[in-house]
This record gives C-alpha cells, structure tokens and sequence, in this order.
C-alpha cells in the first residue's frame, strides 16, 4: 500500500501575465528556501496568450498550471488560485521578486507562534539595497493623503504626524503590527482567507491588499510586518508594459477604497474631497508619464515639419529671392503642415512604431512610404496645396529616411557618450565553467573594465584553484558579503546555476550597495552544448 502523500504546509500562488522568464526566477529562489518541500507552487496565467506554460513546465514539472481565457486583474486571478491550494497557508507572491532561504522558514513559524496574526509581510528591498517603504503602511486618512499628496512624508520622514502612510518615522528592521503589507508578499492562513471570500473583485490591480488587510482586522486579526526575513521586489515588472494604464488602474483602486471605507478612515472630509485629491495626484503623475513616452512623437513633429520648411525654403529660393512662406497664404501653409504631420505620426501610430515591442527600422521605413503616399495623394487633388510636388515629394522621401535614421542613431550615440562618462569599474564574476570563461573574454573587451577577481560559485569543494582564466579566485560564494563589504566592487557578474539568490539578497540587506550593478546569464544558455554558445553573452540586468 503507497502512503499518502502529505498535504503541503504551503501554498504559493503566482499570478503570471507574459512574464515568464521572471517567474522563472522567482520558482528558483523558492527552490532553494528552506520548507519548500513542504510547499506546492500554483500559476495562474491571466490570458497571456505566449509560450510562458511551455518554458515553465519543462523546467518546472511539478508547477499546478491554472490558465484562464481572459485577464481578469490580480486579485480574482488569486482568487483562482486560492481554490486549487492545499496548504495550511496560502503565500501570494508577485513574480517579480526573489526569496531569501528562510523567508518561508521564517513566516511559517512565526505565525505558528503568533496566532494572533493573520497576514504576515516581510521586509522587501529594491535591486539596490534600499528599503522599499511601500511594505508596510497605514491606511489612508486625510492628513496622510495631504502628506503624500504634497510630499511633505517626504520633507520630514521622520514625523509622527506626516511619515504615518509608510511608517517612516520607525527604523524597518522593528518588527511591529500595521495596518497594511504589500501585496508583493502575503503570506495568509488558508481558513481567514477563505472566511474573508478572497480578494475583492472590485479591485482589478491595485488597493487589493490594502483591502484583505482592513477586513483581516475587522476580524481581529492582526496585520504584521517581520523584518527578520526579507525579499528583493524589482516593482512591477509586467505592469510596465503598460505603464499609462497601470497608473489609472491604480488610481481608480484609490478611489474604490476610499469610498468603501470612508467612514472608518476618511470621516474628516467629505468623500468628493478625497476624489479630488487622488484624481489631482493622479493627473500630476499620469501627466509626467505622458510627457516622458511622448519624446519621440514631439521629435517626429518637430523633424517632419522642419525638413518640410527647409525643402519648401529651398525649392522656391531657386526660383525667387523672396522667402516663400512670407508670400504664400498662412492658413493653406498651416494646412499643409498639419496634413504632413497628421499623416505620419497616424501612420506611425498604427504600425506600431511608437511601441518598442514592435519597433524596426523596417517598419518606420515602410510607414513613412504609406504615409508619403498619403500626403502626396491628398495635395495632388486640392488644387489649393499643389504648390510644387517635387518639392513636397523630396520633403516626404527625406523625413521618411530622417526618421528612421535619428531612431537608429541617437541611441548610439548616447551609448558612446554614456560610455565615455560612465566606466565600467571593478568587476567581480561569479562562475567557474565555460559560459564564466566567454564572459571573462567579453569583458576584456571592454577598456573600461578592471576584472578584480572570481568568487567560486559551489559551498561543497573541498579545495578551489587559485587561479581562474588567470585570475585570482578570491572566495566562495558563502564569503560574497564580505567580499563587497571590503572591496569596492562596481559591477558583480553571475555566471551560474548554483545556489546564490540568498547570498546577493543578504549583501544588498546589509551592506546597501547603492554602487553596485548586478548581472546574470539567462539559465537557458546553461543548456546549450559549448560549440553553441554565443561568443557574447546576454545578461539579464538585476535593476529590473
């Protein structure tokens, strides 16, 4: 007779939307972390329509696959999970982040020893060793609104009053009841869950786990915020795909919740009030996003309608000394401007060009073609614009090349002038086989580069060489936070499928390298044979 199985302590419910390779990650850190053979991992998949279950199952065989037809927003995708899990603890755990090996360790015995508590966050870090203060918070209330709306938790963090909303006022490594977690990491009893209903589906993205913690409360439970673990939060990986209709989700979250709870947290101000004050923040931050992802629509304007003007300008100062835009009639000129610039940037619209998705040379030339004929098309049936259709044709042929050429141009040039302010520094890599050596190479390349060492990448070798690819081999991966804590290292390079998330979790917790760039090899490289690898290696950059 074949024993049963033993049901899992806990349940890791991950919430994928096109982010495969991060998830990937993420399952990694949780493989190494202490209790993981006691916990079961669930992937919802919010209808995204690419090969993430293929390149996640082949690695990952024993993921509980959960895919639906349509996004259905982040807590109902929970929701989802939360039914098929089995474990005394549910852990939501957003796919952009990465565990310390006793992260789980820590949570479960704490709230074994604290059941009192029914929702547990940990301290979360950034990819720089910095706090991320969004990891435990206070609920809204009209004085911390003002605060954070007007930046004054920022001007006096230190301020009982005005640093409430983050809790600035106290150190982060206190351990302490409050009134909200992340949502990056909740780690949940199944039976509060459960007695709760899960997630508000009102809430799509955002305000969702301010949510689950106001009714943990209301139930007497309490919320806690345990330092003594941490994880690194790299912040919204695959929200930034489309960072205009994140930030709305987010703000309209803020409005649901304050209108829900208005009368235990907002009874000082009327709720049209506090609307106003999240659709004036929202404005400000949605305007500045705006601005920033419209550069290169304001520099296609610009270019479009200047090559215009100095074809036209030329044309005619053949012909007459008289400058022609003085001459001819403003508003047909005007006109004739606008169509140009209307045909383009529309064109470009619609093929995409200003997605970096689905960017290319090719396309942008292509798009110019179509909007040249466009225009070309429109002046040659009004009469009133068939001013000279060489002219508007030399006009259209050069801003179809202009354009293309300042998109493949600027981003070099501002490589090389980046490269010569910037210099690579100190490099240390992580590694110790073929793919370390290609990288060794590569960075010899670079002559701003200085390689000051390799950290031997496996605990279990009695003995490591002195030397590697002529190098010296400085320590093993257990010593990497002293290593940085001693030398001043820039750029920290890793080349292996050995254990080291906890190690360069724990040196960025403690040591708050701000200077310090970390870069990985993507695993699948790993599985190539040598006569396949690449003769320069990718790196997947850690400041997501």
């Amino acid at each position: 007779m074949t024993q049963k199985e033993p049901s899992p302590l806990i349940s890791v419910v991950i919430v994928n939307y096109k982010v495969p390779d991060e998830i990937a990650q993420l399952v990694r850190s949780l493989q190494q972390a202490e209790l993981y053979d006691r916990a079961e991992v669930i992937v919802v998949d919010n209808a995204s329509e690419d090969d993430s279950q293929s390149i996640l199952t082949q690695e990952f065989p024993e993921l509980k696959w959960i895919s639906l037809k349509n996004n259905i927003g982040f807590g109902k995708a929970c929701n989802v999970g939360s039914q098929r899990s089995r474990g005394e603890y549910i852990l939501f755990i957003n796919p952009d982040t990465l565990v310390s090996k006793n992260t789980l360790q820590v949570s479960f015995d704490f709230m074994e020893s604290h059941q009192e508590v029914g929702i547990l966050g940990p301290k979360i870090i950034k990819h720089d060793g910095t706090f991320q203060i969004q990891c435990r918070r206070s609920f809204p209330t009209p004085l911390s609104g003002f605060s954070y709306l007007f930046g004054l938790n920022k001007l006096f963090p230190k301020s009982k009053a005005l640093g409430k909303y983050f809790y600035t006022h106290i150190n982060p490594d206190v351990s302490m009841e409050v009134d909200a977690i992340s949502g990056s990491y909740m780690f949940v009893r199944q039976e509060l869950f459960n007695k709760m209903g899960g997630f508000d589906k009102d809430f799509f993205m955002y305000g969702e786990d301010l949510d689950l913690c106001a009714r943990c409360k209301e139930l007497g439970y309490k919320v806690w915020y345990n330092p003594t673990t941490q994880i690194v939060h790299f912040k919204g990986k695959s929200s930034t795909k489309n960072l205009l209709k994140t930030r709305l989700a987010f703000y309209e979250s803020m409005i649901i919740f304050s209108k829900k709870y208005k009368h235990s947290y907002g009874t000082f101000f009327p709720g049209w009030l506090l609307t106003l004050g999240i659709f004036i923040q929202a404005t400000l931050n949605i305007g500045t996003i705006f601005l920033k992802s419209s550069t290169a629509l304001f520099i296609d304007f610009f270019t479009i309608n200047f090559v215009t003007w100095a074809v036209i300008t030329l044309r005619f100062l053949l012909v007459t000394p008289e400058n022609f835009y003085v001459v001819a009639d403003k508003f047909m000129m005007i006109g004739m401007h606008l169509f140009i610039s209307i045909a383009f940037i529309t064109t470009y619209a619609y093929r995409g060009v200003y997605s970096s998705e689905r960017y290319s040379a090719k396309n942008t030339f292509f798009a110019g073609l179509v909007a040249s004929t466009i225009f070309l098309s429109g002046v040659y049936f009004i009469k009133s614009m068939a001013l000279s259709r060489i002219a508007f044709g030399i006009s259209a042929l050069l801003i179809s090349i202009v354009l293309v050429g300042w998109r493949e141009l600027l981003p070099r040039i501002l490589t090389n002038v980046k490269q010569q302010i910037y210099t690579t520094g100190r490099v240390l890599v992580l590694g110790n086989d073929t793919i370390a050596s290609i990288l060794i190479k590569n960075i010899e390349a670079d002559k701003t580069a200085q390689i000051y060492g390799v950290i031997w990448p496996t605990e279990d070798d009695k003995t490591i060489p002195a030397v590697f690819q002529g190098y010296p081999v400085i320590g093993r991966i257990q010593d990497l936070r002293k290593i940085l804590d001693q030398k001043q290292i820039d750029l920290l390079l890793v080349a292996t499928t050995q254990s080291w998330y906890s190690a360069v979790i724990e040196a960025l917790t403690f040591l708050h390298l701000k200077h310090l760039t970390i870069r990985w090899v993507p695993l699948m490289l790993f599985n190539l044979p040598s006569e396949k690898l690449p003769t320069s290696i990718p790196l997947n950059d850690f400041s997501i």
